[in-house]
């Protein structure tokens, strides 16, 4: 008898993935459920709508472009992302642009840890590694929903980091202009006395 084509693509798989994989089954699975029962209702619930949100951002993850292919372990910490949460409260048209950006991130910043994992190594401090990297690329790439799923107002989370550089260097600006306004008083101050000095 024959190998079925699936234990023989689970057998070929690095260890990492085979841990990630097992998660993004398992909620593929449940989304494709939901889907079809909210065929026949619009009332749903907030776990329900979360799971199919998710699902949505799991689906696209798995959509890779044919003429940029992937490593295994660049894949490992895209389906990583997508099952822990990191692309939940990204839009769910942007979850290829937030891939795309966090492969180059890994393998400008993280090629170590790329490395690590494609040689199969998926320890508590590989995961905790990979999860820092994640977490850190998605604070940067910015936010386009709240906890609950809304769309932030303009300005909110994804704007917040400029806006914290903005206010420094307007603060390091009139700190300056404050300075040079006070030098300029003392200088005019000691020219008056040097003029009202008897010669």
């Amino acid at each position: 008898m024959g190998i079925s084509v699936s234990r023989v693509g689970g057998n070929a798989q690095i260890k990492p993935m085979k841990k990630v994989a097992g998660r993004l089954r398992l909620e593929l699975s449940q989304f494709r459920e939901l889907e079809a029962f909210s065929q026949f209702g619009s009332d749903l619930d907030a776990a329900t709508q979360r799971t199919l949100a998710r699902g949505q951002r799991l689906v696209n993850t798995l959509n890779q472009n044919e003429r940029s292919p992937l490593t295994a372990s660049e894949q490992v910490a895209m389906v990583y992302a997508a099952t822990n949460g990191h692309v939940d409260r990204i839009e769910a048209d942007r979850v290829e642009e937030f891939h795309n950006g966090l492969s180059q991130r890994m393998r400008s910043e993280n090629s170590d840890l790329l490395e690590r994992i494609a040689g199969g190594e998926w320890e508590d401090s590989t995961e905790s590694e990979l999860e820092a990297a994640v977490k850190g690329f998605a604070d940067d790439f910015g936010y386009d929903l709240d906890e609950e799923g809304q769309p932030l107002e303009d300005g909110s989370d994804s704007d917040r980091a400029s806006e914290d550089g903005d206010e420094q260097s307007s603060t390091a600006s009139s700190d300056g202009a404050e300075a040079s306004e006070g030098s300029e008083e003392q200088s005019d101050e000691s020219e008056t006395e040097q003029e009202a000095a008897p010669a």
